[in-house]
């Protein structure tokens, strides 16, 4: 590790060594360079981090190592910083992307978290979604091996790096010019016998010419098994979830004046899985059927909504789906340095990433579906007791036999970038580069029930001429049902193969999203002061991304019953960009005033889309004794609307809305409503304040690194996309522009314009939107020497947290703004507990190391927004504290520590998770914060020669 830049922040996770280690016999060879080398993410002017007035924290290549993780998104989720939106506990409710990981601070959205590698931005992936979904980088794409260190910015950084760095910036330092090879092979199984895992994993490299060159590959693969359904875990099988209590105002039932919601125990689906009657008639309502067709009374919960209810018959809505999805990794880097002359060195740095993941999907709800009275299936039973005047009924069903909508998903990405880099003298150094990458993105939706055949096949009759039960749609030379098999809905597993194939369909798209840039970069000293030289770096950015969706023909007319429902569609944009940044020296070397410097930089942008944009940044630096750093910072920072938000042709979807116009309820049953992207939308705008200190300790506290760093981010001109239910809201408040997203056809009834039935909703992406979000940052390091441990004993510390003293959210529907902060539930935008902290402490010597990790995360709510009205009051909106604790450690082999055997017990107390069921898919924790798997084990074995 190259000891000026880390010496600047405490290390995420653990890092306990890091301040007065000397650096591992395998570290020198990739460290060749001089100071004037090292990456400063937060600024390109400064010689280390000290400089930089924007906070910065490291993570060292040794965390990842000491942890065992198989990818760097599993050590950066333990950041108290990050909210780990798309991971292994997060992704089963990710259909679209089950196998990638993403950066997202403050848990502002992975969108305003900008991605780099070596300071250069890599091609992101977006997922074949309709619905203005903007595009990430996936973590998932680099070695672990080859990483050096991950900067993190915790602060706008626009000015420097251009659109997306809102809430910050993670950097990605690869090893440069490494000379040797190193193996690393592990396996791991969680205590229940899944989530198992296997990861194998290289580097390798060697300088030729003399030195002049150097070639460096690497390479990594890794496997996870994925998770069971909640059943195969204790407190899954408890069943937690949060139920809407329809019966809270009828008297007499178990739920009348209870709260609008039940946070219970022993919550299953109310659909049945053979089938229940759901319509209105004397002694066939709530019946259900049995495998023979037989029916009996389907025991309901005491207290029910929607499709789920507490108690009765029954399991989870969620039965079978995995709680964590199988992943499949395979990833490659590698470089080529060659130095043509001691001014000027040429680079090929580039990869090849591609991942599969497979998430066993929820099961196949068939709600409300219409049977007529001459359905050919119809159990005698039930046609006896059918009245005559009753034409048709209803019956809703949750089909296991129908299988799951099961995800797979495939994402490719080959990336390459070649280069220059010089010295012009003086102090001088520039460098160019050029980068193409390209993701392509592949998502099959299985067991998908196509809505047309789905239709076709449940209403089947008798055919006269030769008794045997057909389609209706048959029977009627309909061309549109050829093939048509009959369904029979009435008890579990009565359907043919040949019924069910009929039915079903797999929905397919695809995206190829393409990335060119083009940049160049010239730091220098151009004059000196007083108090040093004035430092300066300039330079200008090309690129290109275009974006292209393939579908399946079904789905691209909205053919699908639940998912898959994907539009084709192309989008482009291209952006011109230059700025500089200028750093001052104003004092050095004077009691108070050891070092004072100020700082600025500017960015100018000139994008396709959106026109001239500009953002800024304003800070300063002082160290009043030595070794204490004050620093404060001010930008402004922007994030361009994604291809997807401007240019997606939308998803259709079908809801009912009621529209008010003056108080009076107008005719709005919306049988059509697009949720699309806009070419009108523009940036977002962020506004951000840091302010804090960081102190290195010298002489009796040379060892301690400690930091404070208060932060304020307001975001104007989110962009977001309304329900249709908030639109109509506006509209009936008299916003004309709301109004003016739907769209009409004639109502001959009356002559008031007002008054025309409403035929569609064209739902965009929207400017509505803000953020503001206030907390402090505090890590805290410390090292020492410890004789008693033996040669080389040491023991160290090191502790991270974020408290939070609010998060504003406003949604954009015209409600004030919500403070989502203490809000540990996972349905909002926005919510984040109020403090989470990552305490390590790691003993050793040259032969061993033992490392004790404590993660908490602090008591909360399930909403914040529970109990605010009759409507949604909650029985119980409490989510207790939560601690982990994990263990890790390692046993050195050889002078030069060549070998090493390692292992890792993560959740080493096996702590079940709370219940904080996600309310959209009903599953009974919040994976994003906490753990599923419950205890598990790696055990793994490293080579370095």
């Amino acid at each position: 590790m190259v000891t000026t830049a880390l010496a600047t922040a405490a290390f995420v996770g653990g890092s306990a060594f890091a301040q007065d280690a000397a650096p591992q016999p395998d570290q020198s060879s990739a460290e060749a360079g001089t100071a004037a080398d090292i990456i400063v993410t937060a600024s390109r002017t400064a010689q280390n981090g000290l400089q930089a007035p924007t906070p910065t924290q490291v993570v060292g290549v040794e965390v990842i190592e000491r942890q065992a993780a198989t990818t760097v998104m599993e050590v950066l989720n333990q950041n108290p910083a990050f909210k780990a939106t798309r991971s292994p506990g997060a992704n089963a409710t990710n259909t679209s992307s089950p196998a990638q990981a993403t950066a997202d601070l403050r848990a502002l959205g992975g969108q305003r978290t900008l991605v780099l590698v070596n300071q250069s931005r890599v091609v992101p992936f977006a997922p074949a979604s309709n619905l203005g979904v903007p595009t990430t980088t996936d973590l998932n794409l680099f070695p672990t091996n080859m990483i050096e260190r991950v900067d993190v910015v915790t602060g706008g950084a626009s000015a420097l790096y251009g659109s997306d760095a809102v809430s910050g910036v993670v950097n990605i330092i690869m090893k440069k010019k490494y000379k040797g090879l190193e193996v690393t092979a592990q396996t791991g199984i969680s205590q229940r016998g899944d989530s198992s895992t296997q990861r194998i994993g290289f580097i390798a490299g060697t300088s030729f010419d003399d030195d002049r060159g150097n070639i460096v590959i690497s390479a990594d693969y890794s496997n996870n098994n994925g998770m069971g359904d909640i059943y195969s875990r204790d407190w899954g099988r408890e069943e937690w979830m949060i139920v809407s209590n329809a019966q809270r105002t009828v008297p007499g039932t178990p739920g009348f004046g209870q709260p609008a919601l039940i946070l219970s125990p022993n919550v299953h689906n109310s659909l049945g899985a053979g089938g229940v009657i759901i319509s209105n008639i004397p002694g066939l309502t709530n019946m259900t059927f049995n495998q023979d067709g037989s029916i009996r009374p389907f025991q309901k919960g005491s207290i029910f909504g929607g499709q789920v209810m507490i108690g009765g018959e029954g399991e989870s809505i969620i039965k079978r789906v995995a709680q964590v999805p199988d992943v499949r990794r395979f990833t490659t880097y590698g470089s080529i340095y060659y130095d043509f002359s001691d001014s000027v060195t040429g680079y090929i740095e580039g990869g090849y990433s591609r991942s599969v993941g497979f998430l066993d999907g929820i099961a196949i709800r068939l709600a409300s579906q219409t049977i007529q009275r001459d359905n050919a299936f119809i159990p005698a039973s039930v046609r006896a007791l059918l009245p005559a005047n009753v034409q048709s009924f209803n019956i809703s069903r949750i089909a296991y036999d129908m299988g799951k909508n099961d995800y797979e998903v495939v994402n490719e990405t080959p990336h390459a970038t070649v280069g220059l880099e010089g010295k012009l003298g003086a102090g001088w150094k520039w460098d160019a580069h050029a980068s193409y990458g390209v993701n392509n993105y592949s998502s099959v939706t299985y067991n998908n029930p196509v809505n047309a055949n789905l239709g076709f096949a449940i209403d089947a009759v008798v055919n006269p001429a030769t008794g045997q039960i057909v389609c209706r749609a048959v029977l009627q030379n309909n061309p549109a049902a050829a093939g048509c098999q009959p369904l029979n809905l009435f008890g579990e597993n009565n359907f043919s193969e040949a019924a069910r194939d009929y039915v079903q369909g797999e929905a397919w798209s695809k995206v190829k999203y393409d990335q060119v840039t083009a940049a160049f970069n010239v730091i220098g000293e151009p004059v000196d002061t007083w108090a040093g030289p004035v430092a300066v770096a300039l330079g200008g950015e090309y690129r290109r991304e275009t974006s292209k969706l393939t579908a399946d023909p079904v789905g691209s007319s909205n053919g699908f019953l639940t998912a898959g429902n994907a539009v084709p569609y192309s989008g482009d944009f291209n952006v011109k960009e230059a700025y500089v940044e200028v750093t001052v020296p104003l004092a050095k070397d004077t009691p108070g005033l050891y070092t004072l410097d100020v700082n600025g930089a500017f960015r100018y942008a000139d994008y396709s889309t959106v026109g001239g944009q500009t953002a800024w940044k304003v800070g300063a630096t002082w160290e009043p004794i030595r070794g204490l750093n004050v620093r404060v910072a001010r930008s402004r920072d922007i994030r361009a609307p994604a291809i997807n938000e401007l240019y997606s042709p939308g998803s259709n979807v079908r809801n009912n809305v009621t529209l008010l116009v003056d108080g009076v309820t107008k005719n709005a049953n919306i049988p059509q409503n697009t949720s699309m992207g806009n070419p009108d939308v523009g940036p977002e705008f962020a506004d951000t304040l840091t302010a804090g200190f960081a102190y290195r300790g010298t002489g009796a506290l040379r060892g301690l690194g400690l930091s404070v760093d208060y932060y304020n981010i307001k975001i104007k001109d989110a962009i977001t996309n309304l329900s249709t239910v908030n639109i109509a809201n506006l509209c009936g408040a008299g916003d004309s522009y709301f109004c003016s997203l739907f769209t009409y056809g004639p109502d001959t009834s009356t002559a008031d314009p007002n008054d025309r039935i409403h035929t569609g909703l064209n739902a965009g992406s929207l400017n509505v939107g803000a953020f503001e979000q206030e907390g402090v940052d505090m890590t805290l390091n410390y090292s020492t020497s410890v004789g008693f441990l033996g040669d080389g004993g040491r023991y160290g510390v090191s502790a991270s947290g974020t408290y939070i003293f609010s998060a504003l959210v406003d949604s954009g529907t015209g409600a004030a703004p919500v403070d989502r902060a203490g809000e540990n539930g996972w349905s909002n935008l926005g919510s984040i507990p109020t403090f989470r902290g990552n305490l390590s402490q790691t003993i050793g010597n040259r032969a061993w190391e033992l490392t004790l990790q404590t993660i908490f995360i602090s008591a909360g709510k399930q909403d914040v927004t529970y109990n605010t009205a009759p409507t949604n009051t909650i029985n119980d909106n409490r989510v207790p504290a939560v601690t982990y604790f994990n263990l890790f450690g390692k046993i050195f082999v050889g002078d030069e520590k060549q070998y090493e055997l390692f292992w890792a017990v993560n959740n080493l107390l096996d702590k079940d998770p709370p219940p904080v069921p996600y309310t959209i898919l009903n599953f009974p924790t919040n994976g994003q914060y906490y753990d599923k798997v419950g205890r598990s084990f790696v055990i793994g074995a490293r080579f370095k020669f």
